[in-house]
């Protein structure tokens, strides 16, 4: 009888990027492993990429430098590791310290890569292959006879980060309806991987001369200089902000950006994990390896003998990046930026995505409705944006606290994760319905607030519920379905007295999906045979 693994240890990567692009390893093991409790033990620079990320039950911080340094801080580590009792480590970095940890932690399955003289120390290991860093790390899923499906990176910045990020440049003058660029200029690889600072001056200034926006100029404290280069060199005003932000506002930053523009780095991979379209210039590194969510199209380079050649710095002319144009990177920025406004379905909660119970009392009563994790992985692969929005006067009742309400939607997230589906935002109103509000629906104040926080065409989204108010809603700009699920049934009634008819009627959440998925489809191609007309 093969004993269930409870416990699973994930080392995470020690690079920004590279932790960006191990996050659809970690969407299949939290599939793979719905029962299990998941820790990703992480040194700081990357830790607090995944708070609130639905995959990861707990996070560790693996304190090197500091308590877990040399010797004495391994075994230190591995005895911290011993007590947890994991029955399984999965290595994503390739060192042989990584699984040195692991084997004096006894954890008796150890998987990685046979690099690094440490093949003795896994139980379960294969050869490292070649090709992007994503697909290598989904590889080592086949050491555990898990399926590997097709998902892209994706990071979560909360709303209550983003409306932080709003605050924190609003002394800049940033209006919360303004639009920002935002730029990496640095890397922290090495100088080799690095575009010139002029150039980015230059691409940046022709950005704004067409289309007005901030400049917000980010990186880490050891790329202050290269931003303050860049700064230097621009005709338009640029908010330095590199060095004077933490990792969770460099992210919440990043997602209020409508282009972001960089070299190969951390920052990159984190913009293309919040859906921020960007432009990437490459240099000596291989697009064909750390491309940002796999999509060359975002790159820019030029091709030339001595590339990818992964040098930290140049020893000869720097050839690579120098025959990189302002033109050409303006030409893919245009590009990138003609498509980002997105798609996105506004999802009522209760009786839509969990089954209707009335007024929850735990978290545990929280159950998804049929089918419902399927649909909203159909729309996360679709690149649409998922959001919920939600009515939740328990709070002002006294029901509950909206510390409960925020534990309610992690248990979604959760549960939805161990299905290989997430959501991009959750907004919800806490107040009385004698309370007048802006958004309480079908008041549109959350719609509103997602339109700011999110690249969203709402002429080309839909809203999807179990109550007139729901498709009230939709009335005011997008689409709506009504499911007959939860209260559904009797909200048709009412909404046929009302004459307020919905755009389509569903007899649960994956038949609504099937209906948006259709009607897009259709809208995309009557689009483009509009503009080839134009042409």
């Amino acid at each position: 009888m093969v004993t269930p693994v409870k416990k699973i240890l994930i080392r995470a990567p020690n690079w920004i990027g590279d932790a960006v692009m191990a996050i659809p390893t970690l969407s299949a093991i939290r599939t793979g492993f719905k029962e299990a409790t998941i820790t990703l033990l992480a040194k700081a620079a990357v830790l607090s990429l995944f708070e609130h990320h639905p995959t990861i039950d707990t996070l560790l911080a693996y304190e090197s430098p500091g308590d877990h340094s040399g010797p004495i801080g391994i075994l230190r580590l591995s005895r911290r590791l011993r007590k947890e009792s994991f029955d399984l480590a999965i290595l994503l970095p390739n060192s042989f310290e990584s699984a040195l940890i692991v084997a004096l932690a006894r954890i008796p399955k150890r998987v990685g890569y046979a690099t690094d003289g440490r093949r003795w120390l896994l139980t379960d290991h294969a050869i490292k292959p070649n090709g992007h860093q994503q697909d290598v790390y989904l590889g080592l899923l086949r050491l555990l006879r898990q399926p590997a499906p097709p998902s892209q990176p994706y990071l979560i910045a909360t709303a209550d980060e983003r409306q932080a990020a709003r605050k924190w440049l609003a002394p800049f003058g940033v209006l919360p309806s303004d639009s920002c660029i935002g730029v990496q200029a640095g890397a922290a690889y090495g100088s080799a991987k690095r575009w010139d600072a002029r150039r980015f001056a230059e691409t940046v200034d022709a950005l704004v001369a067409e289309q007005p926006a901030h400049v917000l100029l980010l990186g880490s404290a050891n790329e202050c200089g290269v931003a303050e280069e860049v700064r230097r060199h621009m005709r338009h005003p640029a908010i330095q902000l590199a060095g004077k932000t933490t990792l969770r506002q460099m992210v919440a930053l990043i997602s209020q950006c409508r282009f972001f523009l960089s070299n190969d780095s951390g920052p990159m991979h984190i913009a293309s994990a919040l859906g921020v379209p960007l432009a990437a210039i490459f240099g000596p590194t291989s697009p064909m390896v750390t491309s940002p969510g796999k999509r060359q199209g975002r790159v820019v380079s030029h091709p030339v003998e001595c590339a990818p050649c992964t040098y930290r710095d140049c020893p000869i002319d720097h050839r690579c990046m120098t025959s990189v144009s302002v033109a050409r990177v303006l030409e893919v920025a245009n590009r990138e930026l003609q498509t980002d406004l997105k798609t996105a379905v506004f999802f009522d909660r209760d009786g839509t995505l969990n089954e209707e119970v009335g007024y929850l009392d735990t978290v545990t009563c929280l159950t998804l409705t049929p089918n419902a994790a399927e649909a909203i992985r159909r729309l996360n692969q679709e690149g649409i944006l998922v959001i919920i929005v939600t009515n939740q006067s328990g709070v002002a009742r006294g029901f509950f606290t909206e510390g409960f309400v925020s534990q309610v939607h992690h248990r979604l997230a959760h549960l939805l994760a161990m299905e290989g589906a997430h959501i991009d935002g959750v907004y919800y109103c806490p107040h009385h319905p004698n309370q007048q509000c802006r958004c309480r629906k079908p008041a549109t104040g959350m719609i509103e607030q997602a339109v700011r926080d999110y690249p969203i065409d709402y002429a080309r989204s839909y809203v999807v519920g179990d109550r007139l108010t729901d498709t009230t809603l939709a009335r005011q700009g997008a689409k709506g379905i009504l499911v007959r699920t939860g209260y559904g049934n009797n909200a048709l009634q009412e909404i046929v007295a009302s004459s307020q008819n919905p755009h389509y009627v569903a007899d649960d959440l994956s038949a609504a999906v099937t209906w948006i998925l259709r009607d897009r489809e259709t809208v995309l191609a009557k689009t483009d045979k509009t503009l080839e007309e134009i042409r």
